[in-house]
């Protein structure tokens, strides 16, 4: 799921596998997860950011996610997939929702 989901978003392999490997002891520790990625708008209204020089393509990832007893439905969040070109920025966080 994340190995697909961090290509769509612009991450490389090796990026994704260092997203993977901080985050899956953390998602291991729950039955379920509910995982949401935050879309570019949410993350740069509240977290604002300059670089100085300004990329020439910037990779925002925010994962949220929530630990879960039970399978829950919800529709599969649409992703939009990012290109990347010439000097490139990667952030990547994630918090868990309580």
């Amino acid at each position: 799921f994340l190995e697909e989901k961090l290509k769509i978003l612009g991450l490389t392999d090796r990026e994704a596998e260092e997203f993977i490997i901080y985050w899956l002891p953390k998602l291991e520790s729950n039955k379920y997860n509910y995982i949401r990625f935050a879309t570019r708008e949410e993350i740069d209204a509240n977290m604002p950011l300059t670089i100085k020089p300004e990329p020439d393509t910037t990779i925002r990832i925010l994962m949220e996610y929530k630990g879960l007893e039970n399978p829950i439905e919800v529709e599969e969040q649409s992703l939009e997939k990012t290109e990347r070109k010439g000097f490139v920025a990667v952030e990547w966080g994630g918090t868990e929702i309580k």
